[in-house]
């Protein structure tokens, strides 16, 4: 197995990156807990983020979170970066992000 280090982002810096995609990988159960998700990001199922995704930057840089930063979303920007996507994770999740003053609205 290949040893690398997947392209990360601390919260603040997440915040601060002008004109990316925001992708929510948490678990439905963590965002009805929450009832919160990342101001313009778009929910994905993590059980079903697979190669056929639609979701493109086109030329933005893709971020991607879940709950603490953690498998899912790390899953998500390995395979994102398989298809040549521009693609980050965040370290520590929502958590991190909404600790850090991240834009917050209320999921429909």
């Amino acid at each position: 197995m290949p040893d690398f280090d997947l392209p990360a982002l601390d919260a603040d810096t997440a915040i601060a990156m002008p004109g990316a995609v925001w992708v929510d990988l948490r678990r439905p159960s963590a965002r009805e807990a929450s009832g919160r998700t990342v101001a313009g990001a778009t929910l994905r199922d993590p059980t079903a983020f697979g190669h056929d995704d639609p979701l493109t930057g086109e030329g933005r840089p893709i971020i991607v979170f879940c709950a603490h930063g953690h498998e899912l979303s790390q899953f998500g920007c390995a395979l994102l970066l398989v298809h040549k996507r521009d693609a980050r994770y965040v370290r520590g999740g929502f958590e991190a992000l909404a600790a850090a003053g991240a834009p917050l609205v209320p999921i429909a």
